[in-house]
């Protein structure tokens, strides 16, 4: 038996480490094996000390981690997944053993996902390897020389089409072409239109409030012009055949690698709001605390 003091202060520390468990599981850091073992380990030590109730709700997170992350099939997080199932088993052995059955249910449909990605990866990589078909030469007939094709030609945007009624098309900028551009696979088109978004919620904001100039301001238009683009044109400077099969670091491949940077501008701009909110959150403050001082006064002396 463990001394009372000692047994006490357990049990709020388990709840602290169920916090930082839940820190850890739903946020980037639960993409790295060892900061999900190291977590779990805090848990199960925990646990043996006295406080056996914290494996049941840390059981469930794990339950909730590896649906999120095991359905997305991506190949980044298998390290990460191995530690949540091995999180699971020691909780089971420290009392939680009702986990196993959803545990495996989840695993079952876990390996069909796997299955399926792989399937498609490797009919994506056996197309993509395919020999194009070898195109006829043009003829030169009569000795005449080979004539190319016409090269478009650019009209200045608001400029009336003589003999046509069609308006010209609309001026787009750098960022919301490459929302449209057709050799970025369908998530990361979205992951640009949901930074587009971010970035300009954050900078409408900042402009509402007076912060224009300000250095989140700043960082925000620099994300949308210039990181953002930078990070897809190397993505696009890929060889196409390769780009989304062939490993670059690890087993990441280039799209692999642009999901992360793309996910880390997508946290940048949203840690810019939340600075915003603690700030305005702060003057909220500061003002109640002077309403309460200066009327609270008030109402005392009129109830008197």
């Amino acid at each position: 038996m463990l001394p009372d003091a000692i047994a006490w202060i357990v049990h709020p520390a388990a709840g602290f480490a169920l916090a930082h468990f839940a820190s850890v599981l739903y946020s980037r850091q639960g993409k790295q094996a060892a900061l999900v073992l190291r977590a779990a380990a805090i848990i199960a030590l925990l646990a043996v000390l006295g406080a056996g109730w914290v494996v049941h709700p840390a059981a469930g997170m794990l339950l909730g981690a590896f649906g999120l992350r095991g359905f997305r099939g991506r190949v980044d997080e298998r390290r990460a997944l191995g530690a949540v199932l091995l999180s699971a088993v020691v909780f089971m052995v420290l009392g939680a053993g009702w986990v196993i059955f959803p545990l495996a249910v989840m695993s079952v449909i876990w390996v069909f996902v796997l299955l399926m990605s792989s399937g498609a990866r490797s009919a994506n990589q056996a197309e993509l390897e395919a020999p194009a078909p070898v195109q006829a030469l043009p003829e030169r007939a009569g000795g005449l020389p080979l004539t190319t094709a016409p090269q478009p030609v650019a009209v200045p945007v608001g400029a009336a089409v003589q003999g046509s009624s069609t308006p010209p098309p609309r001026a787009v900028d750098a960022f919301t072409a490459l929302q449209l551009d057709d050799r970025l696979p369908g998530d990361i088109r979205a992951q640009l239109v949901a930074l587009d978004l971010r970035t300009a919620e954050a900078l409408a904001h900042l402009k509402a409030i007076g912060q224009e100039g300000a250095e989140g301001a700043y960082v925000a238009r620099a994300i949308r012009d210039e990181y953002a683009p930078a990070s897809v044109r190397a993505y696009l400077n890929l060889p196409r055949t390769r780009a989304d099969v062939m490993p670059i670091e690890g087993d990441k491949t280039g799209r692999d690698l642009l999901h992360e940077q793309l996910d880390l501008l997508l946290d940048a701009v949203q840690d810019i709001l939340d600075s915003t909110l603690r700030a305005g959150g702060q003057e909220l403050l500061t003002n109640q605390r002077f309403l309460r001082e200066k009327f609270g006064k008030v109402k005392k002396e009129l109830d008197v």
